[in-house]
Formats: structure tokens, C-alpha cells, sequence
């Protein structure tokens, strides 16, 4: 994968991959930049959730198991101190579908977490990921992803 960024003002570009769609990056005010897109940091955190995202839809269409309603919600926690790396990410899952189980969704968060989201798995291990869901409007459990060690190798 190669990418190619153009500088269009202050610390805002637009970046493009292989893909050929152009993304716009810009940083905050306290960053030098006039907060008119997303910083980099956050593209991230939405690259992690898009990634674990697709990773379960493919996962739920392939068990034959149609959701109504699927939204992810993806909380960083950053370091206090420069440079403000990110130390964990919590990726909670809301799932509504007639078929849909508990089981299901934490078997699919699994899966993308730990075998098939190249994003996530190619941060560093210090990043401590964690999961949870609700299923039909009922919250379920909380989870420590661990981390398959085979991978990194």
C-alpha cells in the first residue's frame, strides 16, 4: 500500500491510497491546525472501528443471521504525556436482529479482534483492547481481548 498526502494549508492535507478516494487530515487549533477534519489520531480510532465493523458484518451475513441494526461505538484512551499514544481501545457493539444472540456477537468480536482485523492487529501489544456488546437493547459482558501471540511472529 503506498499513499500520497498534499499539503493544502496550515496542518490540514488531503491524503489519498490505493484506493484512489482523497481523505481530507487536518490537526486543532492547539496543534496549529483549523480543526477542519479529522486528526490523524482519530483517523486511527475510525480505521480500528471500520476494520472490527466490517470484520462482523461479513462474519454475521456469512452465519446467515441478517442484523436490523448494527453501530459500533470505539472509546480511545490516550497517555497523559507527549506523545500522547494510545494505551487502549474499548470497541462496543450494538446488535439488533430476531436471530441475533449474545453468542454470536461476542464470537464475531472475537474473531475480528484477535484473527481478521488487520488494523488492530497491527498495533502495537501494549494496546490493551477491550470488547463488549448489546444484544437487543440487552447489555452483556465486558472483556480483556487477549492477544494471539502467533501473529506477531
Amino acid at each position: 500500500m503506498k499513499i500520497v498526502l498534499k499539503h493544502t494549508g496550515q496542518m490540514a492535507f488531503l491524503a489519498k491510497a490505493d484506493s484512489n478516494h482523497w481523505v481530507p487530515v487536518d490537526a486543532g487549533p492547539v496543534s496549529g491546525g483549523g480543526n477542519g477534519a479529522s486528526a490523524p489520531i482519530e483517523m486511527l480510532v475510525i480505521a480500528a472501528g471500520g476494520c472490527v465493523s466490517m470484520d462482523m458484518a461479513f462474519i454475521f451475513g456469512k452465519s446467515r443471521k441478517p442484523f436490523t441494526r448494527f453501530e459500533m461505538e470505539v472509546e480511545a484512551t490516550r497517555a497523559e504525556t507527549h506523545p500522547r499514544r494510545i494505551t487502549s481501545l474499548h470497541f462496543h457493539a450494538q446488535v439488533e436482529g430476531p436471530e441475533m444472540t449474545p453468542d454470536m456477537i461476542e464470537k464475531a468480536l472475537n474473531l475480528s479482534l484477535t484473527k481478521y482485523c488487520s488494523v488492530t492487529l497491527s498495533l502495537d501489544r501494549s494496546v490493551i483492547l477491550r470488547a463488549s456488546y448489546t444484544c437487543n437493547g440487552q447489555p452483556g459482558v465486558e472483556w480483556e481481548v487477549g492477544r494471539n501471540a502467533e501473529i506477531y511472529q
